[in-house]
């Protein structure tokens, strides 16, 4: 299984479009992708605008195929829009 960390950092006053739009149109996008595993919003506790979200697919395959599709790019430029920074981390999950 792989993870992959997306780091958000949120326009000003953009928040709460952020995680509507994550609930409305990500989630339903990724969620019938084969081999989806699971995804997550966080948001970081000390109150600043810097936001993650955690997908995990079965393998990286699975993941770019995710990333090929039309839902992601239907999806993803909604996320992009609110955001002024996004760097990604990905990790092969061990345990």
């Amino acid at each position: 299984m792989i993870q992959l960390h997306i780091y958000l950092d949120v326009e000003p006053g953009k928040e709460k479009a952020l995680e509507e739009t994550y609930r409305n149109a990500y989630v339903p996008a990724i969620v019938v992708q084969d081999g989806y595993v699971s995804t997550a919003l966080i948001k970081s506790m000390n109150g600043m605008r810097r936001y993650q979200i955690d997908i995990a697919f079965e393998t990286e395959e699975k993941r770019l195929h995710w990333v090929a599709s039309k839902e992601h790019q239907e999806a993803w430029p909604s996320i992009d829009a609110l955001c002024h920074t996004i760097t990604w981390q990905g990790f092969d999950v061990i345990a």
